[in-house]
């Protein structure tokens, strides 16, 4: 059996393991954007491109091999099968690759905001608390780790480049559209049925995460809300701190 498809639960949130994975993505990230920085502006924009063609690769190559082991007559039947309502594509980790991409060829500004604060609040979260099972060598945990993990390296790939300041109204948009996304995938879970779980709209992980300090379904979606409000005043933080260091510099 194919130990890259074949089940299992080994991962232990914390563990060496988890460290690592983390570390050597942030490597690979830091080398990246150090590569962008001392290059061309030509050459900067096809890193950022590579990049972001890197994570887009990672989310379609993962629905590919699902679909493979599923639909595949010759496929082991011991290998985890598409799950329609864990495996779309539809929690942000997974589409905001799509965002990167479309950035990286035409930036627009709700496309920079959009990413700052969802990977800060959400991205970086599930870097801290992985909803992850498969240890290495599973793909689903190849898959994990290079989706958010790759996430948040190109937030800051892109800071490093010099990406747009973020406004105090950026902010509320932003917020605006977590909640069409949270109505969206209430909607997409009811319709699917009891097993679709996006955006753990219809319950809590099964994995350790901060939504376990929360009150029971469904008022831990209304508390999870307000705390991503705090979360987001908290990651635009940096700007104002910033913007007020330069005001004093310039007096």
């Amino acid at each position: 059996m194919n130990p890259y498809l074949l089940p299992n639960q080994n991962f232990c949130a914390g563990s060496s393991e988890h460290i690592l994975a983390v570390a050597l993505l942030v490597i690979a990230g830091i080398f990246t954007t150090r590569w962008a920085l001392k290059s061309p502006l030509p050459l900067q924009t096809k890193i950022t491109r590579g990049f972001a063609w890197a994570l887009v690769g990672n989310v379609l190559l993962w629905q590919f091999v699902k679909a493979y082991v599923s639909y595949l007559p010759t496929s082991d039947p011991h290998y985890v099968k598409y799950n329609w309502g864990e495996d779309l594509p539809l929690n942000p980790c997974n589409w905001l690759a799509f965002v990167a991409l479309a950035y990286s060829y035409t930036p627009k500004a709700w496309m920079w905001y959009l990413m700052y604060f969802f990977v800060w609040v959400f991205t970086f979260n599930a870097v801290i608390t992985p909803a992850l099972f498969e240890s290495f060598p599973h793909f689903n945990f190849c898959k994990f780790w290079i989706a958010h993990t790759g996430l948040v390296m190109f937030v800051i790939h892109l800071l490093r480049i010099g990406a747009a300041e973020i406004k105090a109204k950026n902010l509320f948009q932003a917020y605006a559209y977590l909640q069409i996304f949270t109505l969206v995938c209430i909607g997409i879970n009811a319709l699917i049925g009891p097993e679709a779980n996006y955006f753990f709209l219809s319950h809590k992980p099964l994995t350790a995460s901060i939504l376990d300090i929360l009150m029971p379904w469904p008022w831990y979606i209304l508390q999870g809300d307000v705390i991503a409000l705090g979360l987001f005043f908290i990651a635009w933080m940096p700007y104002v701190i910033t913007r007020k260091i330069q005001s004093s510099k310039q007096k």
